[in-house]
């Protein structure tokens, strides 16, 4: 690891326990054991880091979304007929693998569970950060879901329903179970043992008609 790397690194652990403010660039560089003088040959300041902390989170989860095909080549979400033809050929079991693949990710990676942390405290200190995380945390994953699931009831994947309440059906209970678990890495299997539970009762919900094992969604 570069030492610009472990700065990032460190900081990232202080800002998420201790929010921005209350870290200093002192702090930051005697967590990495390099003199403070000596941080200032990799960032300007202390915003510069933060920045550059939210940059790699963006694209963390950018380049996750484009492994999963879940965004088009602009980075943006975007339903078009190959997304809902890729969806409606999944198996169930396809489908929840996906799925508990972004659990996973959201909830026992570390820098991701940081990163999370941080948002949630720096919210209440900056409008850029809390609409950031708004939009980061349900906004953009209710927005493609309701129109995906709209793409899919219209052809005829799901049964005739409200998209928007379906997203939300699908969508709030895994963001209550990041934050019911989110700081407890030792209860991952239960968590992922209720996410698994709860994607199981989605299709048999809203499936038309519920697929069987190993059938399409």
């Amino acid at each position: 690891m570069s030492t610009r790397e472990r700065i990032l690194s460190e900081a990232l652990t202080l800002f998420s326990q201790r929010g921005f403010d209350a870290v200093s660039v002192r702090d930051i560089a005697r967590a990495v054991g390099i003199k403070e003088a000596s941080l200032y040959n990799h960032f300007a300041n202390k915003q510069a880091i933060f920045d550059s902390i939210l940059r790699e989170y963006a694209d963390r989860w950018g380049s996750l979304f484009s492994r999963l095909q879940l965004t088009g080549e602009d980075g943006q979400f975007t339903v078009d007929e190959r997304t809902v033809a890729m969806y409606g050929q999944m198996t169930r079991e396809q489908f929840n693998a996906m799925a508990a693949v972004l659990f996973e990710a959201y909830l026992k990676d570390n820098i991701n569970v940081k990163l999370r942390k941080l948002l949630t405290i720096e919210q209440y200190r900056n409008p850029d950060i809390a609409a950031l995380f708004k939009r980061l945390s349900f906004e953009d994953s209710l927005t493609f879901q309701t129109a995906l699931f709209g793409a899919m009831i219209r052809a005829g994947l799901f049964g005739p329903t409200d998209p928007q309440m379906m997203a939300l059906a699908f969508f709030s209970p895994i963001f209550l179970l990041f934050y019911q678990y989110g700081d407890q890495p030792e209860r991952f299997e239960e968590a992922r043992a209720v996410f698994t539970r709860h994607i199981d009762h989605f299709h048999e919900k809203y499936g038309a008609p519920a697929p069987k094992k190993g059938s399409t969604l």
